[in-house]
């Protein structure tokens, strides 16, 4: 079975968002979350399903949000390096990649 790994900066991105979403609608961070989670699921079974955008970096979209998780995947880890907005800083999270290995 293949383990998730989350850097630092993107849980840290998670928490933010779900916070952001309860703040904006209460209960819809949960709903994020819940989504975030079930988005991770998927990519654990099936880690090649996300859109490639490099060479070892996929992104897959989080349902009902506007939202990416990028990760990576080698072997029997999947290591998220965040939980991107699709429009806010593109390609921010590139500083990240040293950190994923």
């Amino acid at each position: 079975m293949r383990q998730v790994r989350f850097l630092e900066p993107a849980e840290a991105e998670l928490e933010e968002n779900v916070t952001y979403f309860d703040l904006q609608l209460p209960g819809l961070g949960e709903r994020f979350d819940k989504q975030v989670e079930a988005t991770l699921a998927l990519i654990t079974d099936h880690p090649e399903i996300g859109s490639p955008l490099t060479k070892r970096i996929r992104k897959f979209r989080v349902r009902k949000f506007r939202y990416n998780i990028i990760y990576a995947f080698d072997g029997d880890e999947i290591v998220v390096i965040a939980v991107a907005h699709h429009k806010k800083r593109p390609g921010y999270w590139r500083g990240r990649l040293k950190r994923s290995r």
